[in-house]
């Protein structure tokens, strides 16, 4: 019988959490507030194991935003029809009030390990860390 084979990822796993990573796409995004699929599209780019990696990775982005007190929904402005295109559509940004624990999770993840932090990024000097 034939089985499926998984594709590895020639990239490896970034060195953050699922956290980590949302928190550097709002970061480094103009307003500071993304989408969902502007957030996956960030991963994409900027850590190449996500092209490749197995399915649920996006479910854990979803999970992470919705459950994790550090980030925040943004009501959908009418002025931005381009975000009425989709059937949900929100933004995410991080939660003021959590900004210092943010900060703090994301030094101390750069700090345990610096070359897991940046093996697995695309451009790693394109990042505001």
């Amino acid at each position: 019988m034939f089985q499926h084979q998984p594709v590895i990822s020639p990239y490896p796993k970034p060195g953050w959490s699922y956290s980590n990573l949302i928190a550097l796409a709002l970061k480094n995004s103009d307003t500071g507030q993304l989408t969902v699929a502007e957030i996956y599209s960030f991963m994409l780019e900027h850590f190449p194991y996500f092209r490749t990696a197995p399915n649920g990775w996006k479910n854990s982005v979803r999970h992470n935003l919705s459950l994790n007190k550090c980030f925040r929904k943004v009501e959908v402005d009418d002025d931005i029809p381009a975000l009425h295109q989709t059937r949900k559509s929100c933004l995410w940004m991080i939660n003021p009030e959590r900004l210092d624990k943010v900060e703090q999770d994301i030094r101390k993840w750069r700090e345990r390990n610096p070359s897991s932090v940046t093996e697995g990024m695309a451009r790693p000097g394109k990042l505001l860390i």
